[in-house]
């Protein structure tokens, strides 16, 4: 083989190598041309009410609870708060939607005076402290940090819309400073509902065996200044309720 036949092997060698390089590089410009530019989210609540009436139990955070003492209004929230057992075992303390009125015609069910609605019967009833009349929040500056941050949530990676109908997506007016707060909010909310989740579990059970010992000392007290007649007669009672009962 000649020096220039060796050359031009050479060459054609280094072009084929060369448009293997730049064969990824066309292709990957291609791809982003051909992908469609992500929608950029802006969002400015309209103050409607599609929220606040189907939005079901509200997830309350020590954030809450910290707000409303601050500024004395917790004994306005404690009427619709409630412990709510979710399906996959977990519990959440909930501001929890009051049950809807009987539409007229319904057969009316008999209630239990100890019961109440279960949760999951409510969760596209309205919240409790949202006048529907006036169109306004009745708590709007203690509102809660879900609410704050509503419809944006974080869940410790990525940011979600979890109301993609939510009037308020895509109005304009949405600074950078605008959605660095509520994404700050969003990530505040999912830190502060995490431990809410953390320490409920806990409190519950601690306040549940103190009630529980509060009970038995206070029987024990009781039966102990009862006279010898009325604790012959409690027994008494007590052994007949434990008696099989004839079929």
């Amino acid at each position: 083989m000649t020096e220039n036949n060796k050359n031009e092997e050479e060459s054609e060698i280094k072009d084929e190598i060369k448009e293997e390089e730049e064969q990824p590089k066309e292709e990957t410009e291609a791809k982003a041309e051909s992908e469609e530019p992500k929608a950029k989210f802006t969002f400015k609540c309209t103050r409607s009410d599609k929220c606040c009436l189907t939005r079901g139990p509200i997830p309350i955070t020590f954030w809450d609870l910290e707000l409303w003492a601050r500024n004395g209004v917790v004994a306005n929230f404690m009427p619709y708060l409630d412990i709510y057992n979710k399906p996959d075992g977990g519990i959440d303390l909930v501001l929890k939607p009051l049950a809807p009125p009987q539409k007229e015609g319904e057969e009316e069910k008999p209630r239990d005076p100890f019961g109440t609605v279960p949760i999951e019967e409510l969760l596209e009833v309205k919240c409790p402290l949202y006048n529907k009349e006036k169109s306004e929040c009745l708590v709007y500056d203690n509102r809660p940090l879900s609410c704050r941050t509503y419809p944006l949530e974080f869940d410790g990676k990525n940011f979600t819309v979890v109301d993609v109908e939510c009037p308020g997506i895509g109005e304009e007016g949405m600074s950078k400073e605008d959605l660095k707060d509520m994404r700050d909010t969003a990530k505040q909310m999912f830190y502060e509902l995490t431990r809410m989740r953390i320490a409920l579990p806990v409190l519950t059970q601690l306040v549940s065996q103190k009630v529980m010992m509060d009970l038995m000392r206070q029987n024990m007290e009781a039966m102990s200044k009862m006279s010898d007649e009325d604790r012959s007669k409690l027994d008494e009672i007590l052994r007949k309720g434990q008696e099989p009962q004839a079929e």
